[in-house]
């Protein structure tokens, strides 16, 4: 559905990174952990393209959807720059999101603005830890302690948690029964490749360029494999979670 929304707070958590809470109930009710924002910023700087941005919380009781967007562009430029009180027009749910179990062990592996989009799927899951990298500023860290059973931060300057990679320090894959990940996709790979080995289910989402969100323009186009024959999907609408082993990372 596509609505104009009343931005209710915008705020800056840490270097250059954002959330956004927008008042949306008919997008919060149907909305679900993974799934993704279609938004239009400013109609004069891009006239046709939306900004694709990962639904971090769903507030179904107030109709309230959290954004987290890192600022690197004009797009997202402006959207740093709007005000508590004023409206965006956004187009959403969007994408196919995790797939949930009413059972089990579970772990989230976030990388970098790929730390968002898991935190809604962490408060959904009832025995889940976390293991969060980030290359020097850390956000979101209590709202992560407060869902999850465990939580494990690296930080490449080493300023919190172990100094290196997030996939450095995931600990005893054996014992959880689906890792969920979001992140970039030499990350993403990692984490396949670790769920492989330990024979462990494995779903990413995968951060690509869209244009439509649709699944007309076929810039999202990510290649899948599907028993023994490979073929493109794409993240705006088959995505942009896929079970790991469909996913090939060296595309």
């Amino acid at each position: 559905m596509q609505c104009i929304c009343k931005i209710v707070e915008n705020r800056e958590l840490c270097n250059d990174v954002f959330e956004m809470k927008i008042e949306c109930p008919e997008i919060a009710r149907e909305a679900q952990p993974g799934q993704f924002l279609h938004l239009k910023v400013n109609k004069a700087i891009d006239p046709l393209l939306r900004r694709p941005i990962s639904i971090s919380r769903i507030y179904r009781d107030t109709g309230v959807i959290s954004i987290v967007y890192q600022c690197v562009g004009k797009g997202t430029k402006e959207m740093a720059a709007l005000k508590e009180g004023e409206y965006i027009d956004v187009m959403g749910p969007l994408g196919s999101g995790f797939t949930l179990f009413d059972g089990g062990k579970f772990a989230v592996v976030g990388g970098g603005i790929g730390i968002a989009p898991l935190l809604e799927l962490a408060c959904s899951l009832k025995d889940c830890d976390a293991y969060l990298g980030f290359r020097c500023n850390t956000f979101k860290l209590d709202e992560f302690s407060s869902a999850c059973k465990e939580l494990y931060i690296a930080t490449e300057d080493g300023s919190t948690g172990s100094k290196g990679y997030v996939t450095d320090i995931i600990k005893d894959i054996t014992k959880y029964d689906v890792i969920y990940a979001c992140g970039p996709k030499a990350m993403l790979k990692r984490v396949k490749e670790l769920c492989e080995d330990a024979d462990v289910k494995c779903f990413v989402s995968v951060e690509e360029r869209m244009g439509c969100g649709i699944g007309a323009c076929l810039v999202c186009a990510c290649k899948i494999k599907e028993g023994d024959t490979w073929h493109y999907k794409k993240a705006c609408t088959d995505g942009p979670v896929f079970a790991a082993e469909e996913v090939d990372f060296d595309d």
